[in-house]
């Protein structure tokens, strides 16, 4: 390098270079693999909620029907031991005999509801079975993203770290006074603090300079350096630069 001001612009360059590579994280291929795995993953799972509004009431109607109909099923045995045991009257085994009968009648018309809930059912279980083989298949891909996403989190941050040492050492060649000035202005800009001057235009915020502008930076000696009115960025002109 020539000059002082070839360091500068080759720190601020790497400072760009940075910055884009930082920003370049949120879109990652395997990160915006991610969000749209996690899309799908999220209509799976609305669509499990849904089958499961369905389903659920349904399993527990189901639930309550066969407790009824065991529980008709015991009174009936208990009836017809009672029947068998029984040497009363007529009348009495009559009456038990058409208790039994009623019993048998309670219980078949709870198993054809429960038939009916089953149908009803069937459907309902294969999609949710679908739904969660998907769901498991989405959870898999997911984790393999995942591997993916740090292996290029890793690359990534190799390319960062490889610029960021480039920068530290070339950092180190600049006056303090001229590196503290530039370093005060990247933090108060959010961003660098020296660009070129490009044909006349800042390569900051890629404004185009008055020729009164351009007129007084040509007086001004190798060593000064001109300032963008527009974003108060160190504009480094061509002859300041090997």
């Amino acid at each position: 390098m020539t000059h002082p001001f070839d360091a500068l612009i080759t720190v601020a360059d790497l400072d760009v270079e940075i910055a884009a590579l930082e920003r370049s994280r949120a879109t990652l291929p395997a990160r915006k693999a991610l969000e749209e795995l996690a899309e799908v993953a999220s209509a799976q799972e609305r669509t499990q909620q849904i089958l499961d509004a369905e389903r659920l009431p349904l399993l527990a109607t189901l639930k309550s029907l066969e407790e009824e109909a065991a529980r008709l099923a015991t009174r009936e045995r208990d009836v017809r031991s009672k029947l068998s045991a029984s040497t009363g009257a007529g009348r009495d085994l009559a009456a038990m005999d058409a208790e039994a009968q009623r019993l048998v009648a309670m219980r078949v018309e709870l198993e054809d509801q429960e038939l009916t809930i089953m149908e009803s059912l069937e459907p309902l279980e294969a999609k949710g079975i679908a739904n969660s083989a998907a769901a498991a298949n989405t959870l898999s891909a997911r984790n393999e993203l995942l591997v993916v996403l740090g292996a290029e989190d890793e690359a990534l941050n190799a390319q960062i770290e490889e610029r960021r040492s480039k920068r530290g050492e070339i950092a180190t060649t600049l006056d303090a006074p001229l590196l503290t000035r530039y370093e005060t202005l990247s933090s108060r800009l959010g961003g660098v603090g020296a660009t070129r001057l490009s044909n006349g235009q800042c390569g900051g915020c890629h404004l185009s300079l008055s020729s009164v502008e351009l007129d007084q930076m040509r007086k001004m000696a190798i060593e000064e350096i001109a300032i963008c009115e527009q974003c108060s960025r160190m504009l480094l002109r061509t002859e300041q630069l090997g």
